[in-house]
């Protein structure tokens, strides 16, 4: 019993300050879970071809999102060990770096998507019907990037603070304001016109919109942990604060963006295999998002408290923290292995699908019941114990490789080539997370991962 409380933590107030970040974060993730499966069933009722346009629509979206959300976790990695140190005046610094790399990276993308809609849809299939439909979502929702990636990103800087509860409400909100937009603009309610696909990204933009100026309402009135206000976007940047950004924060972008982009290439092939495979691949990645609701809420709990503490606890303190992390993570697979079988059949009878893909998808669902365990392994000790110490450079290197050189060729040969089964397509795309977890096992064993990001406040240079 001594050796099991040296390893890991009994504290109740670690469990209570864990909790503290991770419910709201899985709230608000559960929220998201909540737009998209509205999004889903509401286009799954026109049909297989608006469902499958408006999921492969959606990929340069998920690319971005996941570029932002890397730029705006690597500072949040720093935010959380200057919160450590009690350093709210680097803190705002940070945010200000954030927000204004994430401002500039959405207006091209929205620059891009807004100019090239069919080619980009071009990449992901080859299907008429499924391009036409998607250029229509495409050139009204290139237009929510820039409102969705700078309230993000602000958002996931206060989570560096422990500050999380504000996000369920501004998340909340625009649920509310998304599903009522695509009610009345996908079916034409109240005297509105019909407009399918294009009314869904018209709820998705306007929910964006909303999020941005309750965000900026909350920055300038009600914050009070970081001090940041709209004004410190406009002071020069620290250039110190400046370089250590750069070096741990992209990582961590790249790192997401290899992730997001790999997705994409992922729901490429699995689209060159056919409108019922994409169509079953979307309502399996609606069920495993609500599956990994709760894990991201911890994995990005885990990162704040351990990024926390590498500054200001003592490295055992550290080490006895990530092993209960470790530990919580076999508990945290387990549940979201059981929602997903738990739910696979009432979900797929939500939709409007031929009798052959509904078969294929609940197959795709036992498969994704095993992939859902184990990433649940690898997340927390990757985005989450790994992430939160500083070892954002590893992270990186062993995601992109095992997914670029060992899963996607993989995937692609047997979907494309041999014609293999979707389930085992669908578990091929996604084998370099058991191998990701068995790797960091031994990283985090090993202590080399622990690194202080942070500086002496004389350091910092004074703009």
């Amino acid at each position: 019993m001594l050796k099991l409380k040296d390893k890991i933590i009994t504290d109740r107030g670690f469990y209570k300050a864990l909790m503290a970040v991770a419910i709201p974060i899985a709230l608000q993730n559960l929220i998201g879970f909540g737009v998209n499966m509205m999004d889903t069933i509401m286009l799954g009722q026109l049909g297989q071809v608006q469902l499958s346009a408006s999921s492969l629509a959606n990929q340069p979206f998920f690319v971005f999102s996941m570029f932002s959300f890397g730029f705006a976790a690597g500072g949040s990695v720093m935010i959380s060990q200057y919160w450590g140190k009690g350093d709210t005046d680097a803190i705002s610094k940070i945010m200000a770096i954030g927000l204004k790399f994430v401002a500039v990276l959405s207006l091209v993308v929205t620059a891009l998507v807004a100019l090239f809609p069919s080619q980009i849809m071009g990449l992901f299939t080859a299907d008429k019907q499924v391009i036409a439909e998607g250029v229509r979502y495409l050139k009204i929702i290139a237009y929510s990037y820039f409102f969705y990636g700078v309230s993000n990103c602000y958002i996931t800087s206060l989570r560096g603070v422990e500050q999380v509860k504000i996000s369920v409400a501004i998340y909340g909100t625009s649920f509310f304001v998304n599903v009522i937009i695509n009610y009345i603009f996908i079916f034409g309610k109240f005297g509105a016109p019909a407009m399918g696909v294009a009314g869904a990204a018209i709820g998705t933009l306007a929910a964006r919109v909303s999020e941005l100026a309750m965000s900026v309402v909350y920055m300038e009135f009600f914050e009070k942990r970081t001090g940041f206000r709209f004004k410190h976007l406009f002071a020069p940047m620290d250039k110190a604060l400046l370089g250590d950004y750069v070096k741990t924060s992209l990582p961590v972008a790249f790192n997401e963006i290899a992730w997001g982009f790999s997705t994409s290439v992922h729901a490429a092939i699995l689209g060159r295999m056919g409108a019922a495979v994409v169509a079953a691949n979307s309502i399996v990645n609606v069920v495993t998002q609500l599956a990994f609701v709760f894990l991201f809420g911890i994995a990005n709990a885990t990162a704040v408290q351990i990024g926390k503490a590498v500054s200001s606890k003592s490295e055992h303190y550290v080490r006895r923290m990530a092993h209960t992390m470790q530990l919580t993570s076999v508990g945290i697979g387990i549940l979201g292995a059981a929602i997903v079988l738990l739910i696979k059949n009432p979900v797929i009878g939500l939709y409007n699908i031929p009798a052959a893909t509904a078969k294929m998808t609940g197959q795709m669902m036992s498969a994704a019941a095993v992939m859902v365990f184990l990433i649940s392994l690898e997340v927390i000790s990757t985005m989450g114990v790994l992430r939160g110490g500083g070892d954002t450079k590893f992270v990186f290197f062993i995601d992109v490789f095992f997914i670029w050189v060992v899963a996607t060729p993989l995937g692609a040969y047997f979907g494309l080539v041999a014609k293999v089964a979707a389930p085992i397509i669908y578990l091929l795309l996604r084998v370099d997370s058991p191998i990701k977890g068995i790797i960091a096992f031994f990283r985090i064993r090993s202590g080399a991962w622990m690194n202080n990001v942070t500086r002496d406040r004389s350091e910092v240079l004074e703009q």
